[in-house]
């Protein structure tokens, strides 16, 4: 007995361990891969489900970096560049 819930808890690390890093490396909270542990068929379905189609926040925190507007101040390209203290 002792033996089998030995090999159950390797097995489980051995399942948890990569299901935590995918995870935290999509931007959602780690703890979502506890759900492998209470059904493992149908925990890991619905893990599998919200990875597929649930919205990344990793995703979304990348494109608002990307698509950031130019500041209103910047000069246009072949503008000359004037200094606003003395005028010129």
């Amino acid at each position: 007995m002792e033996l089998e819930l030995l090999v159950a808890a390797l097995s489980s690390l051995m399942v948890m361990i990569p299901l935590w890093r995918i995870t935290r490396r999509t931007g959602r909270d780690p703890w979502l891969s506890l759900l492998f542990l209470g059904t493992p068929p149908i925990g890991t379905l619905v893990f599998i489900a919200i990875l597929a189609f649930g919205r990344w926040p990793a995703e979304r925190v990348r494109a608002t970096d990307v698509a950031a507007p130019p500041a209103d101040d910047a000069p246009s390209p072949g503008e000359p560049v004037t200094d606003a203290a003395d005028g010129r």
